[in-house]
């Protein structure tokens, strides 16, 4: 029988495969924690991320679906009360001319301007990230856009991926995806607003809210 020789100093010693063995089952434990550690922090980020983008989309579409409520339309004043989209690029646009609430964003710096015209369009952040933001800019309804009566904006949405308009046609009985007229309002609008995205699909929005608004039917007198 093989017997382990004994310590001078009366202490079991270790080898050195025991020493190696251990440093390794040190090493997966070390591996399993951290990787653990990761995964919650991803999905922190995830979390925040997502929640973020729910409430930027939330606000945008909350300020679309108002001006869309408050719109007005003057047959004797096209010029300034028109009716305007577009939706033939990626991103849709429109303007108008609203009776906006007190509440509304931005109507503290116009005073008495009850009746703006509002613009929504989607532009690439300034900071060059690669990202598009949903901006809003108003003016005074009847004033000339000088160098003081610039349009004002503010961003209502941030790396905005959708912004899609769509029209009730009452011809087709159905929603079309265009709306030409520009001295009346089509009987409703469906608004589609997508914000936030992951590292893997850039295209794939964290948050989508859908707002279908009646259009106002008399015109302004």
């Amino acid at each position: 029988m093989f017997v382990r020789p004994s310590n001078p100093s009366g202490n079991r010693a270790f080898t050195m495969l025991e020493l190696m063995m251990s440093v390794a089952i040190f090493g997966l434990i070390m591996l399993s924690v951290l990787s653990c550690w990761k995964v919650i922090v991803t999905g922190t980020i995830i979390a925040k991320n997502a929640a973020a983008a729910a409430q930027r989309a939330r606000i945008g579409i909350k300020s679309v679906e108002e001006a869309l409520e408050c719109a007005e339309i003057d047959q004797r004043n096209l010029q300034f009360y028109a009716f305007l989209n577009d939706t033939s690029q990626k991103f849709a646009s429109l303007s108008l001319a609203a009776r906006l609430p007190a509440a509304f964003p931005g109507s503290s710096l116009f005073g008495d301007n009850l009746v703006r015209r509002v613009t929504f369009t989607v532009q690439a952040d300034k900071d060059n990230n690669g990202q598009n933001n949903l901006v809003m800019e108003q003016s005074p309804l009847l004033e000339a856009l000088d160098s003081v009566n610039t349009p004002y904006p503010i961003t209502l949405a941030r790396d905005v991926n959708i912004f899609m308009l769509e029209f009730w046609s009452t011809n087709q009985n159905e929603w079309v995806v265009s709306f030409d007229p520009t001295n009346q309002f089509p009987p409703v609008i469906r608004v589609t607003l997508g914000c936030g995205h992951s590292a893997d699909h850039p295209d794939v929005p964290y948050e989508v809210i859908v707002r279908t608004v009646a259009m106002p039917a008399k015109e302004h007198q």
